[in-house]
């Protein structure tokens, strides 16, 4: 019978199709505010979002300057100059951006199913580095809440995956639990897999695209999610 007694499960890219919510997110954000720029549009803001995040992840930026600093770039690379103008649209990008993205609740296949069977022997927690709005929002859409006992953002703890304090914070929450009694789940090996590896917790990453771990310590790995079923079910450690 497995060890575990809790499951901490990221939420974009491991339950959440985010790429898919994202894309449709900005495509009805620049609909409505009517950006030029075509299809190309979100590729180019996509690769400016990406890079910020992980500026963010290693602590060089704030998650309220990233909000914003993303549409800002993005205006920058149509030609829009520096000023109050740029700044008071990038605002107003930053703020559709989110009421859009709050709405989108597309999930990886199977994410759904996978958490109600796991959720009859384990207590499943949702552990996100998202803004707080967007994800909760997007969690209370997506049908998965019955599934969960809760959820920690880094926005609302003050600290995010890979930091020792988000997890301290997370740990704190839970109660009296072993760190051996708990299994975190996640697709990114900067936040998830440094984070749980890191503060001595078993990692499962899931990998559906067979990705190096890039030295990393994982436990197990999966590429659907169904196979999270078949580790537990048999009693890995």
């Amino acid at each position: 019978m497995t060890r575990y007694r809790i499951l901490l499960f990221d939420a974009d890219n491991t339950l959440f199709d985010f790429d898919r919510c994202e894309e449709e997110a900005f495509r009805r954000t620049a609909q409505r505010k009517g950006l030029p720029g075509g299809k190309d549009l979100y590729g180019r803001y996509s690769a400016i979002n990406a890079a910020l995040w992980k500026q963010y992840e290693r602590g060089k930026i704030g998650l309220e300057f990233l909000k914003v600093e993303r549409f800002r770039l993005l205006l920058r690379s149509l030609g829009m100059e520096d000023g109050e103008e740029l700044n008071g649209k990038a605002v107003g990008l930053r703020d559709l951006y989110t009421e859009e993205l709050s709405e989108q609740a597309f999930l990886i296949p199977g994410a759904e199913e996978v958490c109600r069977e796991l959720s009859r022997d384990f207590d499943l927690y949702i552990v996100t580095n998202g803004i707080s709005k967007i994800q909760r929002n997007r969690f209370a859409k997506s049908g998965l809440a019955p599934f969960f006992r809760g959820m920690f953002v880094s926005e609302e703890i003050g600290a995010k995956k890979p930091d020792k304090r988000y997890f301290d914070a997370v740990f704190e929450r839970l109660g009296d639990v072993k760190k051996s009694e708990v299994l975190m789940i996640g697709d990114s090996l900067t936040s998830d897999a440094d984070g749980a590896i890191g503060y001595g917790l078993d990692f499962c990453r899931y990998n559906p695209e067979g990705k190096p771990d890039e030295g990393r310590a994982v436990t197990y790995t999966v590429k659907k999610l169904s196979e999270i079923k078949d580790i537990l079910n048999g009693g890995a450690s």
